[in-house]
C-alpha cells in the first residue's frame, strides 16, 4: 500500500521516538546514573571517645592510663579521585578528633561506577586498597535485603550486610542496614600508633581496670609471662546506615568501633584493655545536606527513567498512528463510459 512522503517522515520519526524510549531506562539511564567523576562528599559526626593515654602508659600511671567518654568529632569525605571507563578511584579520607588528639585514615578504592562494588584497579592505580564488596556506599535502588557486602579497612575482611527495614528520615525513604564485624587488626597506620608489648610489671598493676576473667587468667598464669608481654590488638565495627531508596546516598550513620589490646596467657588470647572506642552520629547538618543531594539524584533519576520514555512515547506514538492515518489509497480506475445503443434509422 503506498503512502504520502510526509506519511513515511512522521512514521520514521514516530518509530525513532518510541525506539529511543524504549533505550533510555535500560541504557542511557544506566549510564548517566552511574558514579560521576567530580563526587565529592563529606559527612560529619559528633560522640564520644575513649582512648588509651600513651604518656600515662609509659609513665606507669594506671589511674589516666584510659581517658573516657571525651567529646569526639569525626570528618569524613569521600571523592572520586579518577575514572577509567567503568572505573572509578575513590579516596576516603576520615579523621577523628578526641580532645587535643588528631587521628587521621586514608584508603583509596578501585570500584565499579555502577553498582559501586570493588573491582580491579588499572595498572597505572597506585595504593590502591584490596577490597571485595562494597566500599564507601550503595548503589542507585539499593536492594532491600541481606546481599550486600561491606569491605572494613581495620580488619581488611569483608562481612555481610544485614537489612533492616524500612523508615523515614529527613523526608527521605530509607532502607536501614546494619554491618558488624570483629577480627584481628591488620590496620597498618593504626598499628604503628599503638604499643607492640607491655613491660610485665606493667601489665600485672593494670589488673584492677581489666575484665575480672581476664584478670584472674593473668594472675594465674603471672610466673609465665614474657617480659615484655606482647600485644594483638583486635577490632571490633558496627554501622547503621540509612540509605535513600532511589539515590543510594547514605543520609544518616551511626559508627561504633572498639579496639581491643590482647595478651597470650597460657596458650589462650585475653582481652585486656580497649586502647581505643567511637561511639558518633551524623550531625542533623550532614543529614540535612544529603538528604538535598538525595533529593536532587532522585529528581534526575525520575526524568531520566520514569519521564522521558513517557514522553518519547507520548510523541512518538501519536506520530506513528497518523502516519497510517494518513496514508494514501490506491487511485482508483476511470469509469468505464456506457457506449448509448445507436439509433435506428426511421424507414
Amino acid at each position: 500500500m503506498a503512502f504520502r512522503r510526509s506519511s513515511i517522515l512522521l512514521g520514521v520519526l514516530g518509530v525513532v521516538l518510541i525506539a529511543l524510549a524504549a533505550t533510555v531506562r535500560p541504557v542511557i539511564a544506566s549510564w548517566a546514573t552511574r558514579l560521576p567523576g567530580d563526587t565529592d562528599t563529606t559527612m560529619k559526626y559528633t560522640g564520644t571517645a575513649s582512648l588509651l593515654d600513651n604518656k600515662a602508659l609509659a609513665a606507669g600511671d594506671v589511674e589516666h592510663v584510659l581517658v573516657s567518654d571525651v567529646p569526639a568529632t569525626v570528618n569524613r569525605r569521600v571523592h572520586v579521585a579518577q575514572t577509567q571507563g567503568d572505573k572509578a578511584l575513590v579516596a576516603d579520607d576520615t579523621t577523628v578528633y578526641v580532645g587535643g588528639t588528631k587521628l587521621p585514615s586514608s584508603y583509596k578504592y578501585a570500584v565499579d561506577r555502577g553498582s559501586l562494588q570493588a573491582t580491579s584497579a588499572p595498572a597505572d592505580w597506585a595504593g590502591i586498597q584490596p577490597a571485595k564488596g562494597l566500599t564507601v556506599s550503595f548503589p542507585t535502588a539499593p536492594r532491600a535485603d541481606d546481599s550486600y557486602l561491606y569491605f572494613d579497612p581495620m580488619t581488611q575482611s569483608t562481612a555481610r550486610v544485614d537489612f533492616k527495614g524500612k523508615e523515614h528520615v529527613r523526608g527521605r525513604d530509607v532502607n536501614n542496614y546494619r554491618m558488624t564485624v570483629t577480627g584481628a587488626l591488620k590496620e597498618k597506620a593504626t598499628l604503628d600508633t599503638l604499643p607492640p608489648a607491655l613491660p610485665k610489671s606493667l601489665a600485672v598493676s593494670l589488673l584492677p581496670l581489666l575484665p575480672p576473667a581476664s584478670a584472674a587468667q593473668i594472675r594465674r598464669n603471672s610466673a609465665t609471662l614474657p617480659d615484655p608481654v606482647p600485644l594483638f590488638y583486635t577490632a571490633s565495627t558496627t554501622i547503621d546506615m540509612s540509605v535513600d531508596r532511589k539515590s543510594g546516598i547514605v543520609i544518616d550513620a551511626r559508627f561504633r568501633q572498639q579496639l581491643t589490646a590482647n595478651a597470650t596467657t597460657a596458650a589462650k588470647p585475653t582481652p585486656l584493655l580497649p586502647v581505643f572506642a567511637l561511639d558518633a552520629s551524623a550531625t542533623p547538618a550532614s543529614q540535612r545536606d544529603l538528604a538535598d543531594k538525595a533529593s536532587s539524584v532522585g529528581t534526575q533519576l525520575l526524568v531520566l527513567k520514569t519521564v522521558t520514555p513517557l514522553a518519547l512515547l507520548g510523541v512518538g506514538l501519536p506520530l506513528l498512528t497518523i502516519a497510517v492515518l494518513r496514508r494514501r489509497r490506491p487511485t482508483a480506475a476511470p469509469d468505464t463510459v456506457a457506449k448509448e445503443p445507436a439509433e435506428t434509422a426511421a424507414g
